[in-house]
């Protein structure tokens, strides 16, 4: 009986060790540039800071495009990124509605709750928003119904900018 117990031991030390050692980065390969927006299945998606570009200051509207680094197995500490996204979004803040640019030109609504597929985007552009102009788009309204835009995701921003 000590040897099972033993045994069971070892093995939940071992499970909790790599369980903790198991872990998104708020920055990607120590680069404070690039902060931690979305994670999924292993994958990390990055924005560039350095990329955000607003391109209309019309307010109740507004137009930003940000660079998106995905990284496949950041979640095991990968520095590889897979690929990189351009993404477009368009903002009215009356209305409090995201949009995002497609490939075939059309501009699709991206709600602020909803399921991983679908709010996927969202945060990067929510980022992206904090980042020019230092105030949450759908994150004011929405901490309490949809937990990626409590304050953690806001204090990524925050603590990689006072590096």
């Amino acid at each position: 009986m000590k040897k099972f117990f033993a045994v069971l031991s070892f093995f939940l030390l071992i499970f909790s060790a790599s369980a903790a050692s198991a872990e998104y980065r708020d920055n990607f390969g120590n680069n404070h540039e690039y902060v931690l927006c979305g994670m999924h299945a292993g994958t990390g998606w990055y924005i560039n800071r350095e990329s955000v570009n607003v391109l209309l200051y019309d307010p109740p509207n507004y137009r930003i495009a940000v660079d998106v680094a995905v990284v496949r197995d950041a979640v095991n500490g990968s520095t590889k990124i897979s690929q990189t996204l351009h993404n477009e979004y368009r903002y009215d803040w009356n209305e409090r509605k995201m949009y995002r640019l497609e490939k075939n030109g059309e501009w699709k609504y991206l709600p602020p709750v909803g399921d991983v597929a679908t709010l996927g985007s969202s945060y990067d552009g929510e980022l992206a928003f904090f980042v020019a102009y230092k105030m949450k788009f759908y994150g004011e309204l929405y901490a309490d119904k949809n937990l990626e835009f409590r304050d953690e995701l806001y204090d990524r921003l925050t603590n990689a900018e006072n590096y």
